[in-house]
């Protein structure tokens, strides 16, 4: 009788033992099921990620060699016979392929001044417009002038186009001992510049517009922004400005070697004479006939570049160019006594 009802308790309170696991059981999903769905409901707080540059996305490689091919011939248009004859100096302008205008207005200005030691050469990027392709192509069967690259000319592709130019200049133009870069809204003084290079070396020549101690640009709205997922350091290195500087052919020669291992930026004046300059060792400097304003229509002899002109401006600074009174003083390439920085 005993063993009867002892033997009844165990079984009722095996029964009661086996229900409450079931019942924490069931309660642990219907919680673990509520969690979720709250999860599921709550509006995320993540972080937004920054702009990014257009082109230039983070998931998007910049390793310069798969855009510049060193080891091909990567031109659609070579410019080999440009550089035929012996000269001392080679301008090169930037110039998109729909410049027509501009272009023309300099080859009537100041890229038809009368010497024999230099020349000008226009560089291009690809157009999207097949119309544009086949206007280029005229043009330089008419000019022989052109130098064009196969990627699309766009203001995000200017370093690229910066390496590309020192590729051509390095493999097609043996002869000029100095290369110039400039963009074709640019009026270049050719006799003052003729007068300047006289007077410099040969070699370890990096002039133009110094800028120093500049920092990256970090809104989104600037035409500079640059994200940090691009450039971390809290200043570039001291560079000179992209609308118009000088170098020796040893520099380009550094410059490019420096290029083909160091992660492209969509700021070409930062990047090719700023950033791989100070890894080729080379020091960039100011000179004071070099600048990126914009000085009117009006003549200094003793200016280089004058920034920002149409070509109806191009053609009347040219035309004003006898009417400069100031005598040309000796070129110097020492900065200012004050700060040269800009």
């Amino acid at each position: 009788m005993i063993q009867d009802i002892e033997t009844e308790k165990f079984s009722h309170l095996k029964m009661f033992t086996a229900g409450g696991r079931r019942f924490v059981w069931n309660l642990f999903i219907i919680v673990l099921i509520f969690c979720i769905l709250i999860i599921i409901n709550t509006p995320q707080r993540m972080t937004p990620l920054p702009k990014q540059v257009v082109g230039w996305e983070a998931n998007i490689t910049r390793e310069t060699k798969i855009y510049v091919v060193p080891e091909n011939d990567t031109s659609i248009i070579s410019g080999r016979g440009i550089c035929k004859g012996s000269f001392d100096l080679i301008i090169v302008v930037f110039s998109a392929p729909e410049n027509f205008a501009q272009r023309n207005a300099i080859r009537e200005t100041w890229g038809s001044y009368n010497t024999s030691n230099f020349r000008v050469a226009f560089l291009l990027g690809c157009s999207k417009n097949s119309t544009s392709q086949l206007l280029v192509e005229e043009e330089n069967a008419e000019f022989q002038d052109l130098i064009q690259e196969d990627f699309i000319d766009s203001y995000n592709n200017l370093t690229v186009k910066s390496v590309m130019m020192l590729k051509w200049f390095l493999s097609k133009c043996p002869s000029p001992t100095l290369l110039m870069k400039t963009d074709d809204d640019m009026f270049i003084n050719i006799e003052y510049l003729s007068a300047l290079i006289s007077k410099l070396s040969s070699h370890s020549v990096l002039i133009g517009t110094l800028i120093c101690k500049a920092k990256p640009i970090l809104d989104a709205t600037n035409k500079w922004y640059t994200p940090r997922y691009i450039y971390q350091k809290p200043f570039y290195p001291n560079y000179v400005s992209g609308t118009g500087y000088l170098m020796s052919q040893d520099v380009a020669s550094k410059l490019y070697r420096a290029a083909l291992s160091t992660p492209l930026m969509h700021l070409e004046d930062v990047y090719l004479t700023g950033i791989c300059a100070a890894k080729a060792g080379i020091t960039p400097r100011n000179h004071p006939g070099f600048s990126y304003e914009h000085f009117g229509i009006g003549c200094d002899t003793e200016m280089v570049t004058n920034h920002h002109l149409n070509p109806q401006e191009l053609r009347q600074v040219w035309n004003m160019r006898n009417n400069c009174t100031t005598r040309i003083k000796p070129p110097t390439i020492k900065p200012k006594p004050l700060n040269p920085c800009h």
